[in-house]
């Protein structure tokens, strides 16, 4: 029973295999691949992909960078433009149908964009804050550079079902968040190559871990697509550190996705 909370299938490098990955990673033993939307065309393809395969969970956001569109320029990728304000009301129609079961990505960045988008960022965050908590969804949360300030926007909403994806910020920041609000942490893959990732499967609370691969990125293996199976690894490494065996890893793990997905 392992799980992928945060990934990306509806990525444009798998488009000519999609359904190969999905049906390799249901045989590996994932029951859940949560799927993450970025903006209107990966949220309508997640919500296909979702009626296609129960192993589907679907997840609607808008990445931050997205959420500034209109305001954004001079990045080395291309960011669409479209009406923030209508996808939000799309979100929660699909949220109060019962149609969703997480809001993410969503959230704050500091890395790609400037100061001159904050206040437009937190408004967007904000709005898909209040979504989640009408419908008791948890948030599935990119933060980059601006994890204290993410922290203080869900304290003062009294958010409580959060998961911070890929977590780059300070570890003693992620572990007291984990032990005052019972907040969760999703690992990605190359755990094993990353030392700040490893701390925390060390030392966070064992109820507060989830195994994530952001998949295409974040390979284990430089230089390969990630995939969904490779939350295998996480799990082998999380029982390693802990001198667990590898079922109450994989069992422990899965429990905490219930618990915050509110899966029976």
């Amino acid at each position: 029973m392992y799980v992928d909370v945060h990934t990306h299938l509806t990525h444009e490098t798998f488009k000519d295999d999609l359904v190969p990955v999905i049906k390799r990673s249901i045989a590996s033993g994932l029951k859940a691949i949560v799927v993450n939307g970025l903006e209107p065309k990966s949220n309508r393809h997640i919500l296909k992909l979702s009626e296609q395969y129960p192993e589907i969970i679907p997840a609607l956001g808008i990445y931050p960078i997205d959420a500034v569109n209109g305001i954004v320029q001079d990045l080395p990728f291309p960011v669409a433009k479209f009406d923030v304000d209508e996808e939000i009301d799309f979100i929660a129609q699909q949220a109060s149908a019962g149609k969703i079961k997480a809001i993410g990505e969503c959230g704050l960045d500091g890395y790609w964009i400037k100061e001159d988008t904050f206040r437009e960022q937190e408004r967007v965050f904000e709005k898909l804050i209040d979504i989640a908590q009408a419908n008791s969804l948890p948030l599935i949360i990119h933060t980059r550079k601006l994890e204290k300030r993410a922290m203080e926007i869900l304290e003062h909403h009294q958010v409580e079902k959060v998961d911070f994806h890929c977590y780059g910020g300070k570890v003693k920041l992620a572990l007291r968040a984990a032990q005052q609000h019972g907040w969760y942490f999703s690992i990605p893959a190359n755990a094993r190559k990353n030392q700040a990732f490893t701390k925390l499967l060390q030392e966070l609370p064992e109820e507060c871990i989830l195994t994530e691969t952001d998949a295409p990125y974040l390979s284990p293996i430089q230089g390969e697509r990630n995939e969904p199976n490779r939350v295998i690894g996480t799990i082998d490494y999380l029982a390693e550190l802990r001198s667990w065996d590898v079922e109450k890893a994989k069992n422990m793990v899965w429990k905490n996705y219930q618990t915050l997905f509110s899966i029976t």
